[in-house]
């Protein structure tokens, strides 16, 4: 550096080329000389770009003469992706830096075989390939070189058929298991944090031995744990802990993935391994994309089976059933008719038909057809199918929304309603029926409407349903029941996301319902401290949530929390067995209702008889009143 100015002769530089710089003084002498000799051991390797950390320390940056090998390819909405790995011989020997990266090239052309060495240029990027329509604000993104060749990005051939790299073998000393991330990402350490682990593998060639299914197969996708990790629930499932967040848990991405959603596959099937694929990251969590033949050929048949209820009937006691129905309406062409014979069989035999029950997500006559919010034909519909059973002849209560006002898919207009059975339990008369608009109250040991909206036009229920209550006769006994389906989880950021932790936005809103709801039955008790009452319905969270916390208070039960814990679960979610659906009992009732969870969908795909994503809940109850127990003189 001469008067602010930069001298340099322009060299070629090698690998092991040896570069001697010389340093005159800023002030134009030759007086003071500084010698600085530097030695270029290789050129830029794929371990550089990735780095140690969920950023490329290049992103943004162009780079030239990148190697690898083509070791896995795909297409993706009209465009195509590489994976292509450092030759074994240039590895950095760093656990905490991928040996692999993905090519974007779009409409693709370059044309490469897995097994080619190539040597790359492009732009370096951060970028969440697949996923929701959010996923670039709350997925982890994957580094990729854009190699498109209208955007400057070229790709040179230097060998075919070169041997793949030595798969990484994942088990079980080396999968963290308890966390998944450090707060905001603070530390990055693989063999602590599972979403470090699987960064620090990303893009690359893996290989898992045997490993056991905790999910069915869904949307060609997966999740599994390895052989010997223990399971918790009946079907030999993960359950989601307040705690424990399974960081565990090892997905796969089946391809072709439009064939794999054909893939029949139960919680706690197993696989023979070895099972070989490249590490990516799709919809909110990161996958091993493997052949969907290799998983075929690899698949073990479990032991899982549909229940029926352990309830014993008992002529003198309420069973009470709660049941998501997922969209189900008249509309033959999105609700199908096997559908409908499959919640049908599920009344009739597996439930053994419930006296009530409560029933969410009944969309409109038309489905999501534009029309009116009309659903008698639904409900009907439903009840003939479960007549056709060998069933009994249910009778509906609902209150049809307004249209678009309770969330769900457009036009469709979800909403919660009863079915009952006239011969064991009456509809209590002597008040009107409620609308979407009128709040239901309680006066006088009856509800002001029958059936009625709690609080419709509070602004906790904007986009989501609105709790409807009904008040029935059984045996002399008045029962006040609410069916709930509250706010979904959407809006949430993932497990396995770029926030950590997750964020749980969408719980606001339910804690606001929740205590809408328990004011509710704060009301009743307050007119009538010995009122029967039963809530259930799909809450859309867990027992030990906030928000069901909230709705059990002093005066309500949670029965969920009375399940054996290998039982306590109506949902999986990613792997995760989670309970959803509750049903609540006033304290009064508690010592004489007995819960049953029929884990008869949520372990299964469409293929083994599945109906709905969500398992139904079930309870009796009796009405005997406490024996009290005088001294003896």
């Amino acid at each position: 550096i001469e008067n602010g100015s930069t001298y340099a002769t322009p060299i070629d530089v090698r690998e092991d080329t040896t570069i001697k710089a010389v340093v005159k003084t800023n002030d134009g002498r030759f007086g003071d000389v500084a010698t600085f000799t530097y030695t270029i051991t290789e050129s830029l390797q794929i371990h550089n770009i990735q780095g140690e950390g969920h950023t490329s320390p290049f992103e943004g940056q162009t780079v030239e003469g990148v190697e690898g090998i083509v070791t896995y390819k795909y297409e993706l909405n009209g465009s195509t992706y590489y994976h292509i790995q450092t030759p074994d011989d240039k590895r950095d020997g760093n656990l905490n830096t991928s040996e692999a990266i993905v090519l974007y090239s779009g409409r693709d052309a370059w044309n490469l075989s897995v097994g080619d060495l190539v040597s790359v240029t492009g732009k370096v990027s951060e970028y969440a390939i697949d996923g929701y329509a959010d996923r670039q604000e709350t997925d982890l993104k994957t580094t990729q070189i854009n190699v498109r060749d209208d955007q400057g990005g070229n790709v040179q051939i230097l060998e075919r058929d070169v041997p793949l790299p030595m798969p990484f073998t994942i088990n079980e000393g080396n999968l963290p298991k308890e966390k998944i991330a450090s707060h905001q990402f603070a530390e990055f350490d693989p063999a602590k944090y599972a979403a470090d682990f699987w960064e620090s593998r990303e893009a690359m060639l893996v290989q898992v031995g045997n490993v056991k299914a905790v999910a069915p197969q869904e949307h060609g996708d997966l999740v599994t744990v390895l052989e010997n990790t223990a399971t918790e629930t009946i079907h030999g499932g993960l359950l989601l802990k307040e705690d424990d967040q399974n960081a565990e848990r090892v997905q796969f991405r089946m391809e072709p993935n439009g064939p794999a959603r054909d893939f029949e596959v139960a919680t706690g099937d197993r696989f023979k391994g070895p099972i070989t694929g490249v590490v990516g990251y799709s919809f909110q969590n990161y996958k091993i994309f493997t052949s969907l033949s290799g998983m075929q050929q690899a698949h073990l048949k479990g032991e899982a089976v549909p229940e029926k209820t352990t309830i014993v009937k008992d002529e003198d006691k309420l069973t009470i059933a709660s049941y998501n129905l997922e969209n189900f309406s008249n509309n033959t062409k999105t609700t199908s008719n096997d559908k409908a014979k499959k919640l049908a069989r599920a009344f009739v035999q597996d439930m053994q038909n419930p006296d009530i029950i409560g029933v969410t997500e009944v969309q409109d006559n038309n489905g999501p057809d534009a029309g009116d919010s009309r659903a008698n034909e639904s409900y009907e519909r439903l009840i003939q199918a479960i007549v056709g059973a060998g069933g009994i002849q249910y009778e509906y209560v609902n209150i049809d929304p307004v249209n678009n006002e309770d969330g769900g898919q457009p036009n469709a207009n979800i909403r919660v309603g009863f079915l009952y059975n006239p011969a064991r339990v009456s509809l209590t008369e002597g008040n009107p029926r409620g609308d979407a608009t009128t709040a239901v109250h309680y006066e006088n040991g009856k509800l002001t409407h029958n059936p009625g909206r709690i609080a419709p036009n509070d602004p906790a229920f904007n986009s989501s349903r609105k709790p409807l209550a009904a008040q029935f006769d059984f045996q002399g006994e008045s029962v006040i029941t609410i069916v709930n389906h509250w706010n979904s989880k959407n809006g949430d950021t993932p497990l396995f996301g770029s926030v950590q932790p997750p964020v749980y936005g969408s719980e606001v809103q339910r804690k606001q319902i929740a205590q809408l709801v328990y004011d509710f039955i704060s009301e009743i008790k307050s007119d009538n401290p010995e009122a029967n009452i039963v809530s259930l319905g799909d809450f859309n969270d867990f027992q030990f949530a906030e928000p069901l916390k909230i709705h059990e208070g002093s005066l309500m039960t949670n029965m969920i929390n009375h399940v054996d814990a290998a039982d306590r679960y109506s949902y999986v979610f990613q792997g995760n067995s989670q309970v959803l659906d509750h049903i609540l009992v006033s304290n009064n009732l508690a010592d004489q209702t007995a819960i049953d969870i029929l884990h008869i969908n949520a372990d299964f795909t469409d293929m083994a008889g599945r109906a709905s994503d969500h398992d139904p809940v079930m309870v009796q109850i009796g009405f005997e009143a406490p024996v009290i127990w005088e001294p003896v003189p």
